[in-house]
């Protein structure tokens, strides 16, 4: 974890750098985009850990599917949330981020069917596969460009042992008579990872724009071979 902690402040370092300096203009197609990020590719993300393969539900109490169903083959974001929560700053975040790399997906071709976005329920006593196909059936439309996910488990037992594979803290709150209650405090973490399963890059609320995330996203595909690697645009 102290790499990772060394690399992502590299990177804080190196975008604080690129702020102050003439913006990377990089080619997209015909055009030139003017990014103040590190263009994608010319970065290396490292293997932090690989993802648990405990199992999880979908559609059905009945059918369990092990998680690597969902993090490997396709470059995946991950996250973990729950229904109920309305702490401005916690799930609706999380949400208006996915929204926002969904999108960016959906607009370039090259990414369709390249990424996958995956939700995992922190209350599987709410959070039933039923109760999260609300969620799934708005997205089966897009299911080809860029599939969402929303994930459960049968009880917080099965769920714990995820959560501590993900180092994903969470706990549900507590009344003045120590009794259980509705909410949960969670962190707000974002899990990039790559087609083999491996984490290769934790986002924090304090540590997440779309845009890196996208480019994160573009320098894995690069990776593996699936997106050639970005042209510069010509002077």
């Amino acid at each position: 974890m102290a790499s990772s902690c060394l690399l992502k402040l590299s990177r804080v370092l190196a975008i604080a750098t690129i702020i102050g300096l003439p913006s990377a203009v990089v080619a997209h197609g015909n055009a030139a985009d003017v990014s103040p990020f590190p263009p994608p590719g010319t970065y290396k993300l490292a293997r932090i850990f690989k993802a648990p393969d405990n199992w999880v539900l979908e559609d059905s109490a009945w059918w369990p599917h092990r998680l690597s169903r969902y993090t490997g083959g396709k470059v995946t974001l991950l996250s973990f949330f729950y229904s109920t929560c309305r702490d401005p700053e916690g799930c609706p975040t999380i949400w208006t981020t996915f929204e926002t790399v969904h999108e960016a997906i959906t607009k370039d071709k090259r990414l369709h069917g390249k990424v996958r976005l995956v939700l995992i329920s922190l209350d599987p006593r709410v959070d039933t596969p039923t109760g999260l196909n609300i969620f799934s059936i708005g997205r089966r439309s897009t299911q080809k460009i860029s599939p969402w996910h929303f994930l459960t488990t049968w009880s917080d037992g099965f769920l714990g042992s995820i959560l501590d594979g993900f180092g994903q803290a969470a706990a549900r709150d507590l009344d003045a008579n120590g009794n259980p209650v509705t909410t949960i405090s969670h962190q707000v973490k974002y899990y990039l990872l790559d087609d083999k399963s491996w984490v290769r890059e934790v986002y924090s609320s304090n540590f997440v724009t779309p845009e890196v995330v996208e480019n994160d996203i573009r320098t894995l595909l690069m990776e593996s071979g699936a997106l050639p690697p970005l042209q510069r645009a010509p002077k």
